[in-house]
């Protein structure tokens, strides 16, 4: 019998943290020492989502350093580790390689450089790396090591993240010899793309005939969230898999009984949380990590009493706790009692209640509109009398940061009114992050607070489980007003109240027929003609066109608006949205 024990490290790390990562790592490593082999994930020294840093010579130099840590590290107690790291390619220029190492007992016993270079959505890795394809000598193979374990030996091959899309690197591995696949990766989040990964993995471990160990990131990092979801594929469709969004290490012994390969005995379901959870679960992990690691103290938010900031105080009481959050009520004249009572309720009944103070704004409206009056002899537009109301309310968060430091301000617009440019500059779209930048307002947001409604009153014990594991604390308990004021936020009609009566539905088709078309536009990926859009939803395509110049008009708006987490397959992010903001085509 043969056997060798994997520790994946699912691991959630800082960019530029050298030491940190380092210390993350190790501390990871020793609390699994008896695996024979440590896997670490793609670029887990310089993190993959370092940018541009991956072309300055000091960060080359730092990241060279600290992957000899691990070097050092492997001799001092007798370890075997894989990590993800660049390396120097043949250019000797800017641009490194996206590569492994093997680290043995103190000896580089194996280096691998990524073959396939993804460029395309949020990836540009051609702008970073070269290629294995550019490298020349043994730099330029794929080759396998052989690893004498404690019970036997193994021939284990090595690919990073996009190779396992393409059936080459995997096929050469298995022509030489390759008894078991590692991949490292560094795989962001999704929707459907969890589904989509594993098709992907059954379909090389068909072709190989051989087990694939699947090592993911976990966390987040700008505008990117990793699930981690970390896993082991045997060839006959048996996986077992890390849960999504736990950072932490587990041990997988691999085991030949008969010399006939390799196989997992144990095996472990992915989770199945529903979309609404997930995407929860996904938009919290990045909310905590883009505060957290950016070193803010807490955060501040505008609640209206309405559907959108309701959410984003919801999702950061269960991220952050309800200490750490606080909320301005800044009603105008055209505020309903209705909304202030909602807002003030769910602060008083989320947890032991969070910092919800009421600072009208009434006062420097009519202040304001009367200096306008006396300047130009008349009043402003109706247009800039709104824009003023939510301009007001952007100024009172910026002092409320500004007075305390290190307290971040966040964005409660939704993917919907961001793409159709419903929003005010330096309004509400002033914010250090928005949770709710990908997220659609009947898809995902609707849907979202429903589904954390029936948390509060009926508890899923397994998505409890899951977020515990995640953030290390539990999902926020709600009292009966509370979960009353939900309630009534979910059933009133959408309204910015900016002016009497107002509703949405004055400026926007109503949501669920413009979100239809919004996602055949944005997640199809442009593939679809406006005429193909119109007769697949069975709309005018006057109405279809009507969208488009709007969502085009307003592309300067997205472009100052602030960073928020990817979780559809096209995000109106600056990484995964590139249109000019000078432009006619209509």
């Amino acid at each position: 019998m043969r056997q060798l024990k994997f520790a994946m490290h699912q691991l959630n790390y800082t960019t530029g943290d050298f030491r940190g990562n380092f210390e993350k790592s190790r501390d990871s490593i020793f609390s699994a020492k008896d695996a024979d082999i440590h896997v670490l994930v793609e670029c887990a020294v310089a993190n993959y989502a370092a940018g541009d840093y991956l072309l300055e010579a000091d960060y080359q130099e730092a990241v060279i350093h600290w992957l000899d840590q691990y070097r050092i590290l492997s001799g001092q107690y007798g370890l075997t580790i894989v990590v993800g790291s660049p390396l120097r390619g043949k250019t000797q220029g800017r641009k490194m390689c996206n590569g492994l190492v093997v680290f043995r007992n103190g000896r580089d016993v194996h280096s691998y450089m990524k073959t396939h270079l993804p460029n395309y959505d949020v990836f540009d890795d051609v702008r970073w790396f070269e290629s294995r394809l550019d490298q020349t000598g043994t730099d330029a193979e794929a080759n396998v090591l052989m690893f004498d374990g404690p019970v036997g030996k193994a021939t284990i091959g090595f690919c990073i993240c996009e190779d396992i899309w393409f059936d080459d690197v995997t096929d050469e591995l298995r022509q030489k010899g390759a008894e078991i696949i590692v991949s490292i990766n560094s795989s962001p989040f999704a929707i459907a793309k969890g589904n989509f990964r594993r098709n992907i993995f059954a379909k090389r471990v068909a072709e190989t005939g051989v087990p694939l160990i699947y090592v993911n990131q976990v966390g987040g990092n700008d505008e990117l969230v990793w699930d981690g979801c970390s896993a082991t594929i045997d060839p006959d469709g048996t996986i077992s898999e890390m849960e999504p969004g736990k950072e932490g290490v587990e041990v997988v012994a691999l085991i030949d009984r008969d010399g006939r390969g390799f196989r997992n005995e144990a095996s472990k379901s992915p989770v199945e949380l529903t979309d609404e959870q997930e995407r929860y679960l996904i938009v919290g992990l990045g909310l905590r990590d883009y505060i957290e690691k950016n070193d803010f103290e807490d955060v501040v938010l505008g609640l209206s009493g309405g559907a959108d900031s309701l959410l984003v105080a919801a999702l950061a009481c269960d991220v952050f706790g309800p200490t750490r959050v606080n909320a301005a009520l800044m009603p105008s004249p055209y505020t309903s009692s209705g909304s202030s009572s909602r807002a003030n309720d769910f602060a008083i009944g989320v947890g032991a209640g969070f910092n919800a103070r009421t600072l009208p704004i009434t006062k420097e409206y009519e202040a304001s509109k009367a200096k306008f009056r006396d300047v130009y002899g008349r009043d402003m537009s109706g247009l800039a009398d709104e824009n003023l109301q939510a301009q007001i309310r952007g100024n009172t968060l910026s002092a409320i940061s500004n007075d305390h430091g290190r307290r971040a301000i966040l964005g409660t617009s939704n993917k919907s009114e961001i793409l159709m440019g419903y929003g005010t500059l330096y309004g509400d779209m002033r914010a250090a992050f928005n949770p709710l930048k990908d997220l659609y307002k009947a898809i995902d947001v609707f849907p979202i607070l429903e589904m954390r409604y029936k948390q509060a009153i009926d508890p899923d014990p397994l998505f409890a489980r899951i977020w515990f594991q995640a953030f290390d604390k539990p999902l926020e308990h709600y009292n009966e007003g509370a979960i009353a004021s939900m309630r009534q936020t979910m059933e009133a009609p959408p309204s910015a109240e900016l002016r009497p009566d107002q509703r949405d539905t004055d400026s926007l088709p109503p949501y669920p027929r413009l979100d239809a078309v919004l996602w055949e536009m944005e997640d199809a990926k442009e593939r679809h003609t406006d005429a193909e859009i119109a007769a697949k939803l069975g709309e005018p395509l006057e109405f279809i066109q009507m969208i488009r110049r709007q969502v085009r008009r307003s592309e300067f708006k997205r472009f100052q608006s602030p960073p928020g987490p990817k979780v559809h397959r096209k995000s109106p992010t600056t990484k995964d949205r590139r249109f000019p903001l000078t432009g006619r085509f209509r």
